[in-house]
């Protein structure tokens, strides 16, 4: 194939944030393939630089005053920019909004579009139907999303390719201290870590609230994937603290945050079904703090629901029905802790690694 140009279109400015779809750039870029990555960007969220050579990224400013051109505005215009020096073979919408976007563009250009789903769509949006009907293919986490799909979308399993949330970096098998440095949190304490988001799709404050019931060896770490600063919910958490609650909230990168993660004991991934409703009943393989965690040899503790049940198949964690059973769930833990992290490796790399997904999306959309 000698076109090797692929343009990756994204609305959201975190593309840190988003492990598969960074994970995806990194496997075509070491292929020979150029990438231009053309995004926004916010103060509240760190730049990233791949520092690889055929890697290009495009920013435009998200708006900030009434009266300045429309983000999205931004990007149409920069794609187009891009698109008559690259002529790509495939743009990749990163996001619903981006998606959405590309619709726009293929009725003034060529072109054709690969729907990289980074969370399940709002049923109810024509604009968001569109986007996955007209997309060539449909990149997903996993089997729980493409059956959803197919249930409320007139959606062929062709145009299905698989991969799980998972970062580009490899598996960690060594312990670490960064949050205790960090921290400044005693060597005597085990850490329970909450990594990425902080809301009450998470239930963070019915968390904080339940670590009075756990021991007293056990201390529990928010760590924050973008600046929180100015969230209402944040400075209402900083406000009724308890000295087993720490907060961790400058983002690091991929690498610094394997460290970050293979300092805890356990890690945590909690979804409120009543705020997320099928997003959360369906997470599946997009979980991406799960997956770090098992990559790390972490044990999980999760929400119990049917699309998670392979923690408890793998016997690498322990699914809750109540956020007040997490104390519970870490003396199980701690009973067999060696044999839940080595099944945390065990599942990460039966079922997350994306080693196991990349070569056959190339194949696929690339050399077909």
């Amino acid at each position: 194939m000698k076109n090797k140009n692929v343009i990756v279109l994204l609305r959201v400015p975190f593309l840190d944030k988003i492990p598969s779809l960074k994970t995806l750039i990194i496997y075509l870029s070491k292929r020979g393939y150029h990438i231009t990555i053309v995004t926004s960007y916010d103060e509240k969220y760190p730049q990233f630089d791949f520092q690889l050579d055929n890697i290009s990224i495009c920013l435009v400013k998200q708006r900030s005053k009434t009266f300045e051109v429309p983000t999205s505005i931004k990007l149409l215009i920069k794609c187009i920019s891009v698109w008559s020096k690259r002529r790509p073979k495939f743009f990749i919408g990163g996001d619903a909004s981006a998606n959405i976007l590309l619709l726009r563009l293929i009725k003034i250009l060529p072109i054709k579009y690969i729907n990289f789903l980074l969370e399940y769509p709002d049923i109810s949006s024509s604009k968001e139907t569109r986007s996955l009907e007209e997309a060539s293919y449909i990149i997903t986490h996993d089997q729980w999303h493409s059956r959803f799909l197919q249930e409320h979308y007139k959606i062929g399993i062709g145009k299905f390719l698989f991969l799980p949330n998972a970062s580009y970096t490899p598996m960690c098998y060594e312990k670490e201290n960064y949050l205790y440095r960090e921290l400044n949190i005693p060597m005597d304490k085990k850490i329970i870590l909450h990594s990425g988001g902080l809301g009450k799709w998470f239930l963070c404050k019915e968390l904080a609230c339940s670590t009075g019931s756990w021991p007293d060896n056990f201390v529990l770490v928010f760590h924050t994937s973008h600046i929180v600063d100015s969230s209402p919910y944040y400075k209402e958490m900083i406000d009724n603290i308890s000295e087993k609650v720490h907060f961790s909230v400058r983002p690091v990168s991929n690498e610094v945050l394997d460290k970050l993660v293979a300092s805890a004991y356990i890690g945590i991934a909690l979804y409120s079904v009543s705020e997320l409703g099928y997003r959360a009943l369906y997470m599946g393989l997009a979980a991406g703090k799960i997956g770090n965690y098992l990559k790390c040899g972490i044990p999980v503790i999760a929400s119990d629901l049917p699309s998670l049940s392979y923690i408890e198949d793998y016997k690498c964690g322990v699914l809750v029905t109540d956020v007040n059973q997490v104390g519970e769930a870490i003396l199980s833990i701690q009973e067999d802790y060696e044999l839940y992290s080595k099944n945390a490796r065990k599942c990460y790399q039966e079922l997350w690694n994306p080693d196991r997904y990349l070569a056959e999306i190339e194949k696929k959309i690339f050399r077909s």
